[in-house]
């Protein structure tokens, strides 16, 4: 028998309820993860990253997030907020490619740390054929 039930019968006072446990963040926290798809006539040539600045090229499947080709090619490209595009610290140049478009969110955060009008979010820009990003220094 539980301390609580055993305590209850003993003293015939009600063990109170449990609060129960919640977390706080949201189930939609990386709105990259949750986008559709993407279809084959989206795509300009086969998927792929270059990592122009530092040398390093990793094949990736259409819609990968330029940070998920990061980490999967073994770059340790600065995420702080977790993907969820509000610290701006996994931004990147791109100098050619198709990428998906920005969405409110990703350009909010950019208002704020925005260098060059090429500049994107790691975490929420996906890739759609050959890309070719720069990558800031790293801390």
């Amino acid at each position: 028998m539980a301390f609580g039930k055993l305590f209850s019968k003993l003293t015939g006072k009600k063990e109170k309820e449990a609060t129960p446990v919640t977390d706080s963040t949201s189930d939609d926290w990386n709105r990259a993860d949750k986008k559709e798809p993407v279809a084959a006539a989206d795509l300009d040539g086969p998927p792929s990253i270059r990592f122009d600045n530092l040398g390093i090229d990793v094949p990736v499947e259409a819609g990968t997030t330029i940070l998920d080709a990061a980490v999967a090619g073994g770059l340790d490209l600065n995420h702080y907020c977790g993907g969820m595009a509000s610290c701006g610290s996994c931004m990147v140049t791109v100098v050619s490619g198709k990428v998906s478009d920005m969405d409110d969110m990703e350009e909010a955060t950019l208002d704020v740390v925005m260098e060059d009008d090429r500049d994107r979010l790691g975490c929420q820009t996906r890739i759609l054929g050959p890309v070719v990003v720069i990558v800031p220094p790293q801390d």
